[in-house]
């Protein structure tokens, strides 16, 4: 993996000194590098430069945006594709993802081929190094959304265009606290302030959210799952235990308080099982005593992620943490083959600690924040925490304790999200 040392060496320097100085520490440290590193003139200069590239280059015929390994950001930054399918109607536009990633993204009309390629778990192999260099030569342009490939790896640098050069604009986003700040967005963003002022605009529509493609067997398959697993009437709530990251994950104390109310309310309750953390499910379940036990079923692990996907259609709340399962509830749900009508009534709840919320939540109930592709009300809830400071944009770099990130969680505002969606009228 190929990493920023300045990045990476600043991200420490704020655990160091949040670790020493929580509450202090992180006051100085937002007042010092908000100011620096969201400043409108480093904002204009990436923005200028990348469109000085495009003036150097031919009209592209064939583009390649290769996405982030992790199968929420590939869901997400989707966008880019249909950004610039905007621009480029005729072109061959492919898109570069994890393997497990093409079940939700097969048949969407702006991507000209899926290109389902990495193989490495959180971050790329250096097979899919290779293979990213060797593919990336037959284009005309590239737009590097990996934050683990730098530029300088692809063969001819200067076609490939970084995401890491929106960085500042992400920056002075949340320094600022207007406009919407999603990745989702910015993505889509970020190719028409490259493209706008330089070429015409030949489809013109309004901003549209990640979709995902789904088949009609995955949501048969879903469909019996609930029947054999979650059988009954009543509305139904999914809870995914387990992120990627310990910074995002609600901690199991908050998450058994929040299983056991459910478990009082009337509704079908579903709990995923953790794919790294194989107990967790099971250690949040026993926690809970004897009869409210009963009423959760577990969602196994081995399920096919296009099947998870049309389960979460199934359910009318879902409530996670900042990860992936999140963005796939968050997404609108289409048929593959256009033989199945989705439900898309899933009110999402994403539960957020120290990182920002801006970046990947979900709200109806805000103008700054992006709503769920969803027929229903999406909120989020967010933590108090000991030390939030701008660094924890950067989550993936984090290694300071992350028990602050969750200092006090109000569940009550995660149970009224869920008694809101189906015990108020319609």
């Amino acid at each position: 993996m190929e990493s920023s040392p300045f990045r990476d060496g600043l991200v420490k320097a704020a655990n160091g000194v949040t670790s020493l100085f929580p509450q202090g520490g992180a006051g100085v440290l937002d007042r010092i590098f908000y100011p620096l590193l969201g400043n409108r003139f480093l904002v204009d200069y990436f923005r200028k430069r990348n469109q000085r590239k495009v003036t150097r280059l031919p009209v592209p015929g064939r583009i390649l945006v290769v996405s982030d390994i992790h199968i929420g950001d590939a869901v997400l930054l989707q966008t880019a594709v249909s950004a610039l399918r905007d621009f480029f109607p005729d072109a061959k536009i492919d898109y570069m993802v994890k393997h497990s990633v093409a079940c939700l993204l097969e048949g969407h009309p702006d991507i000209s081929t899926l290109r389902p390629l990495f193989t490495g778990g959180q971050f790329p192999n250096d097979q899919d190094l290779q293979n990213v260099r060797k593919i990336a030569a037959e284009y005309d342009l590239v737009f590097n959304f990996c934050p683990f490939i730098n530029s300088g790896q692809f063969p001819e640098p200067q076609k490939v265009f970084n995401v890491v050069t929106q960085a500042p604009a992400f920056a002075r986003n949340e320094w600022k606290g207007r406009g919407i700040n999603h990745i989702s967005y910015q993505a889509h963003r970020f190719i028409y302030e490259i493209f706008h002022p330089l070429y015409p605009l030949r489809r013109a529509r309004a901003f549209e959210g990640p979709a995902l493609f789904l088949s009609q067997g995955a949501a048969e398959a879903a469909g019996r799952f609930e029947k054999e697993s979650a059988g009954g009437e009543g509305p139904m709530v999914f809870l995914n235990p387990e992120t990627a990251s310990p910074f995002t994950q609600i901690p199991v104390r908050h998450q058994a308080e929040i299983l056991s109310r459910l478990a009082e309310l009337p509704c079908r309750i579903l709990m995923g099982e953790g794919h790294s953390d194989k107990g967790l499910a099971e250690k949040i379940l026993w926690s809970l005593p004897i009869w409210k036990r009963g009423k959760v079923a577990l969602v196994p692990s081995r399920l096919p992620l296009d099947v998870y996907a049309a389960l979460q259609d199934r359910s009318d709340v879902f409530i996670s943490g900042d990860t992936g399962p999140l963005h796939l509830a968050a997404a609108l749900k289409k048929s593959r083959e256009r033989t199945h009508a989705f439900r898309n009534r899933t009110s999402v709840i994403s539960v957020f600690g120290a990182t920002p919320p801006r970046l990947s939540g979900y709200d109806s109930f805000r103008e700054d924040y992006l709503e769920a592709g969803q027929e229903a009300p999406s909120r989020v809830v967010q933590s108090e925490s000991s030390c939030r400071n701008f660094s924890c944009m950067h989550k993936m770099g984090k290694a300071c304790d992350s028990r602050g990130c969750f200092r006090a969680l109000d569940v009550d505002a995660v149970l009224s999200g869920v008694r809101d969606r189906f015990l108020s009228p319609a």
